[in-house]
């Protein structure tokens, strides 16, 4: 009996060591699990985190501060969210997608508790807006790129599976939030939504860093991937690089406008919906439309992308044109189904907003480069995104109204959608606005040194010139 119980026991520990650092491979069914709970750590990092407009009139009414100070504590979350993306990048090459996850989600439920006790608006700004923003920004970082680790064939659609947690979790934390702050007051919700982040502590124990391709029997392949690996830890020149790659240039110049301007509605909205006589519990339902919405939009994106005949940039700057056209309609509207008409059509184009930008930043640079794409992206976005709440309550604050506020904010969104067009006279050809085609263009403009592409794209490009 003790060595039939000693067997157990090693083979019990044999099972943790490969959970923990056992090889896994891409495209197989771990890694399907490690996208899924990728999703739901989305959706209970960034939901929150763009929930913040039902506590929005809860700080101005506690504090008795101007709509322009307390947007900026959502704002600057969000912010800092993006803007320290090179450092989760950083932690999330040196150390793994498993250690910046659980960093962050620990950030995360220090934050709360910090902020759960601050007595000014002041602190809250340290407390909640740069720990928590922190956090966060470790979490998103690494769900996303843990994706790359872990797809090949499958990226776009594992890519709107991820973004479409982010969705659920606005359509769950909204009224969530709403019924914790009508039962417990805002301190105490806080320190309840620290759970939350304890599940993601727990779930990023999965994200095993340890990821290999399937059958990989090329040994000039598999060479050539370890040089990629070893030609990324080169620090700043790589992060430097990006920019020799126009997709990605262009669209980082989009979405800055973009994510200025995308951000607002979900800031003001409650705020706004009460002064046109809607409860404060009708404005967080509103949450439900934008999070349904948006997840029907992030599946369907994620599903398109995944087509080699669809430009995904184009797919970027529907939703661009979509949140354009609701932001003006929101500045009219008067009656509550107005709003639900907004929130359903702000929803859907933010789901195709966030999924086709990652894809986009995911494939438009070779592997090497693609934590350097996502952090360089997010970086110059996160400025963008917190400055855009805080300017849109400064209008309100001297008009009295958000009317010039959503059209200042559509107009933004207006000139998101414009700016890609400039690929089709960087590439010449309509043709060549795809990601992907952008790059290849380039490589055939280069007969001896191939760069900006991929591993299997080089090889191939060395096998056919020597022939």
């Amino acid at each position: 009996m003790v060595p039939a119980e000693g067997s157990r026991q090693e083979a019990i520990k044999k099972t943790i060591a490969r959970f923990f650092s056992g090889k896994r491979y891409k495209d197989s069914s771990f890694s399907w699990l490690v996208c899924v709970l990728s999703a739901v750590c989305n959706a209970i990092s960034l939901g929150f985190a763009l929930s913040f407009g039902v506590l929005f009139p809860e700080f101005i009414e506690y504090f008795d501060e101007t709509r322009e100070r307390a947007a900026f504590v959502g704002s600057a979350t969000l912010g800092m969210l993006w803007f320290a993306s090179p450092l989760a990048g950083y932690l999330f090459d040196r150390f793994g997608c498993r250690l910046t996850t659980l960093l962050g989600g620990l950030l995360c439920m220090v934050s709360l508790v910090a902020t759960s006790f601050v007595q000014s608006l002041n602190l809250m700004y340290v407390t909640h807006s740069l720990v928590l923003g922190l956090g966060a920004c470790f979490i998103y970082n690494s769900c996303y790129l843990v994706i790359g680790q872990y797809f090949h064939q499958r990226l776009s659609t594992a890519t709107g599976i991820v973004a479409l947690g982010a969705s659920l979790g606005v359509l769950y934390n909204g009224p969530l939030l709403q019924m914790l702050l009508d039962s417990l007051g805002w301190r105490a919700s806080l320190r309840s939504m620290t759970a939350a982040y304890g599940l993601i502590c727990i779930l990023s124990l999965a994200f095993n860093p340890n990821v290999e391709k399937k059958e990989t029997t090329d040994s000039n392949l598999q060479n050539a991937e370890k040089a990629d690996e070893e030609e990324g830890k080169k620090g700043i020149s790589l992060y430097c690089s990006v920019w020799t790659f126009p997709t990605f240039t262009t669209v980082v110049i989009s979405l800055v406008f973009g994510s200025f301007g995308m951000y607002i509605p979900y800031i003001i909205l409650v705020m706004f919906s009460e002064e046109i006589d809607v409860t404060a519990v009708d404005a967080s339902r509103l949450f439900i439309f934008i999070g349904f919405a948006s997840s029907v939009g992030r599946l369907v994106t994620g599903r398109l992308c995944n087509e080699t005949t669809v430009n995904p940039v184009y797919i970027y700057q529907i939703s661009m044109l979509m949140a354009c056209l609701a932001t003006f309609l929101l500045a009219i509207s008067s009656k509550y189904w107005h709003l639900i008409v907004f929130s359903a059509a702000y929803g859907f184009s933010d789901g195709i907003f966030i999924t086709s930008q990652c894809y986009i930043l995911l494939s438009c640079v070779d592997v090497k480069r693609r934590t350097a794409s996502f952090a360089i992206n997010n970086m110059f976005y996160s400025v963008a995104a917190a400055a855009g709440g805080p300017i849109a309550g400064l209008m309100a604050d001297k008009t009295g109204n958000y009317v010039h506020s959503f059209y200042m904010t559509g107009g933004t969104l207006l000139v998101a959608f414009l700016i890609p067009f400039a690929l089709v006279f960087i590439t010449c050809k309509k043709s060549r606005v795809h990601p992907i085609d952008v790059e290849e263009a380039q490589v055939r403009q280069e007969p001896i040194k191939v760069t900006n592409i991929n591993t299997e794209q080089r090889l191939e490009k060395t096998k056919e010139s020597a022939t």
